[in-house]
């Protein structure tokens, strides 16, 4: 397991080179809607502060075509300010080279390094230009550390050991991961949900070793109840992975571990984008498309969540730009706020509903990863990580 060397540094003096995630969600004109990610990026960043150093910034957001104005860094200037840091913007490397040169402010934040095209190509001069905006390196992108780009699989290979490492936000990350693969408490409740089936396939049958039952939300169900020759309408499946599901399935029989699927759906005739109108119904029908759990599947859920000792929750049913598609998951967040045992919530969507549902924090320990946990647990290599 690794642990941040950032405590014990002497950085008087120094500029720090941070990658952090500041990929939260923006609203149509760029303003930021939840600032989760950038919270959890604070004690590494008053760590560096107390021992002396001062920080250059780097982190990316969104999926940018060319440099459009909504996906800047820009907005984040007064967030740090807010929080206290005197701050300054750098809308190129040049510019950000000056910047430490001068060392009139604690962070220097550079635009969204996704606006460079070097970034994605892993360019390896790009990635020089970066480095030499710090004298040490901290790795603090958790929720990026899957990716291979400049700034997270190059950057860092090009500081010596002894001038790198992960931040707090990271090593407390993986704590959580490991916690979970290492000694979990039984039983261990495992409910997973989403489209991403190919993601989550790997997931579920490494979790296999630990977990006692798997709660399986929609989308991700529907692939499983279609391998097994049962209607699903038109709901979201990916044909490619009807084996494998299967597999799963007959594997969580042999090893008894209870795998449970939706008795009741809460569907639409419409689409994903207007599901409209919306009922609730125990058999999907040819037309209809299952976008989430219906109250005998919650009532059903609920009963496993309650006897847990370990709850682990990716991928949230219903979509969230439809509250009235959202009450199962309401539910399944007031049934964890009950349970008393270790909880982590993780994927960048299902945190943003329990944060929009105004689950207490308490409730359990909120992940800023989404991919990255998926590759993590199904133990794939994490770029970012050395």
């Amino acid at each position: 397991m690794k642990t941040s060397l950032l405590p014990t540094w002497s950085l008087a003096g120094a500029r720090v080179l941070v990658r952090a995630d500041l990929n939260v969600p923006r609203s149509d004109d760029g303003a930021i809607l939840d600032d989760f990610r950038a919270q959890a990026l604070l004690p590494t960043l008053t760590t560096i502060f107390k021992n002396g150093g001062t920080v250059t910034l780097l982190a990316h957001s969104g999926r940018p075509h060319n440099k459009d104005a909504q996906l800047s860094l820009k907005p984040f200037i007064e967030w740090f300010k807010n929080q206290g840091f005197s701050t300054e913007f750098a809308e190129n490397l040049l510019q950000a080279r000056k910047l430490t040169i001068k060392k009139t402010v604690q962070i220097i934040l550079v635009e969204n390094l996704r606006f460079f095209p070097q970034e994605n190509a892993c360019d390896l001069a790009f990635a020089k230009e970066l480095a030499q905006l710090g004298t040490y390196f901290i790795q603090d992108a958790f929720g990026a550390l899957h990716r291979e780009s400049a700034s997270l699989s190059v950057v860092h290979t090009l500081f010596p050991a002894t001038h790198k490492t992960i931040g707090l936000l990271t090593q407390k990350e993986l704590q959580l991961m490991h916690l979970l693969i290492e000694n979990p408490q039984k039983p261990f409740v495992l409910i997973v949900g989403g489209s991403k089936v190919a993601t989550k396939l790997p997931l579920i049958h490494t979790l296999l070793d630990h977990v006692s039952t798997i709660l399986l939300c929609p989308a991700i169900a529907f692939t499983f109840l279609k391998s097994q020759g049962l209607p699903v309408g038109k709901s979201l499946v990916d044909d490619n992975y009807l084996t494998q599901a299967l597999a799963i399935m007959q594997e969580a029989k042999e090893r008894k571990i209870e795998l449970v699927t939706p008795i009741d759906y809460v569907v639409t005739k419409g689409t994903t984008k207007k599901p409209h109108p919306i009922s609730i119904t125990r058999n999907i029908g040819k037309n209809q498309m299952g976008i989430s759990i219906g109250p005998e599947t919650l009532k059903l859920f609920k009963e496993h969540i309650a006897s847990a000792r370990t709850l682990f929750f990716n991928g949230a049913p219903g979509f969230a730009h439809h509250p009235e598609t959202l009450e199962g998951t309401r539910g399944i967040f007031q049934a964890l706020q009950q349970n008393h045992g270790t909880k982590i919530i993780g994927g960048g969507d299902t945190v943003a509903l329990a944060r929009y549902f105004k689950c207490r924090h308490e409730t359990g320990l909120f992940s800023t990863g989404g991919g990255v946990i998926l590759a993590y647990l199904s133990r794939r290599n994490l770029p970012g990580l050395w």
